[in-house]
């Protein structure tokens, strides 16, 4: 049988997301476009941008496209020109599978795919936009956006069961299928070494070496709801034995109301902001403790991270949360917007290493066997059925 031949019998899968930085949605297409079965797939990446998911993508050897209308806005005419522009892209490709990634790409890409008769058509649902604190009319006419989405493509994705509940519009449920995201953190730095790498990245950090470090990872965003972890940690001041800091690892709008509500609580001496840093994950063994305040998560990649290295963790009941920690077994789970609860949560681990390291171990152990190997085999089935 000739090569030629077994190229015409791979299936092209071309997977489409409205941005090429790297984040959740970015990552979790490049591991599906790097660890598809090469011998039956074909990968090719569409992105807004050429950014770092780009970058990556072309020094693993997938071919990408750039999409140069298509941005994280909604306007009327920027979805026509980025329609356009797809559609031109699907005629040229012709892929056996369109995997779209992200709320902008999905709906777009749900209805070109559907009118240009594109054989199999998948969309994961990272998280769905009506969840963020907007006015009611506007989460409503979104709600109805994405629920189209999920209507026109052959199978929805949900990277965790939350998203399939909240999506209980008719019909969408038997369009749904929960695939739990895999990560993996790669090479990362023993506590020692994660702590003194930390401290080169970030000096100010040097005085506080041999202090409890707590670290929450999170672009400073309000849906993350940092002043309710700031407002819970002002509050461990009293606690007993090695004093505990906090590191903010992130940057966004947010960051200049945090450095208001910092001054204002004079808490500049007990917390540090680092701002963005690449693969943060590397640095996780140097914390005692990962905690995420968030009024609402999708998934929750930076927990999933957190369990792989070995770190405890306390998180909201929120969203997919669930999907990653359950409470009381492999990590503590707080009401959302109750700093009360984040704060006797926090003292009671710190307080209790035994327990606190029980559950850290028990959250890698399960964590373990969600890898992105089994998270490629299920979806490669949505694929071939």
């Amino acid at each position: 049988m000739t090569t030629t031949h077994l190229m015409s019998k791979k299936k092209k899968v071309l997977y489409v997301v409205t941005k090429s930085n790297w984040g959740g949605a970015q990552r979790y297409v490049y591991d599906l476009a790097t660890n598809l079965n090469s011998q039956k797939f074909e990968s090719i990446v569409a992105m807004g941008g050429t950014g770092v998911l780009c970058d990556m993508l072309r020094n693993a050897g997938i071919r990408t496209i750039e999409l140069r209308e298509l941005q994280n806005k909604s306007s009327l005419r920027q979805m026509i020109r980025a329609s356009t522009e797809l559609r031109s892209i699907l005629k040229q490709e012709r892929p056996d599978i369109l995997h779209l990634n992200s709320s902008i790409a999905g709906l777009i890409g749900a209805f070109i795919g559907h009118t240009n008769r594109i054989p199999t058509i998948i969309f994961t649902s990272h998280g769905w936009a009506f969840n963020e604190d907007r006015p009611y009319l506007q989460r409503l006419v979104i709600k109805f956006l994405h629920w189209l989405t999920v209507l026109l493509s052959d199978q929805t994705i949900a990277v965790s069961r939350a998203i399939v509940a909240q999506m209980n519009w008719p019909g969408a449920a038997r369009k749904m299928k929960v695939i739990n995201p895999g990560r993996t953190i790669g090479v990362t730095y023993g506590p020692a070494e994660a702590k003194a790498a930390l401290i080169s990245f970030c000096p100010q950090l040097a005085p506080y070496e041999h202090d409890r470090w707590i670290v929450c990872i999170a672009e400073l965003h309000p849906i993350k709801r940092h002043t309710v972890l700031l407002e819970a940690f002002a509050h461990l001041s009293t606690l007993p034995g090695t004093p505990v800091r906090l590191i903010l690892i992130g940057d966004g709008n947010e960051r200049t109301r945090i450095e208001t509500y910092l001054a204002t609580h004079h808490l500049e001496d007990r917390v540090t902001l680092t701002g963005n840093i690449t693969e943060a994950a590397r640095f996780l063994k140097a914390f005692d403790l990962f905690v995420l305040a968030s009024k609402s998560e999708s998934y929750g990649y930076v927990l999933h991270e957190a369990g792989l290295a070995g770190v405890p963790v306390i998180a909201t009941n929120v969203g997919g949360i669930p999907d990653i920690v359950t409470h009381k077994k492999t990590g503590l789970l707080v009401p959302p917007d109750n700093s009360v609860a984040l704060q006797t949560a926090i003292a009671y681990l710190l307080n209790n290493p035994t327990i606190m390291s029980g559950y850290a171990t028990a959250l890698q152990t399960e964590l373990h066997s969600r890898s992105v190997s089994k998270m490629c085999t299920q979806t490669q089935s949505l694929y071939t059925q």
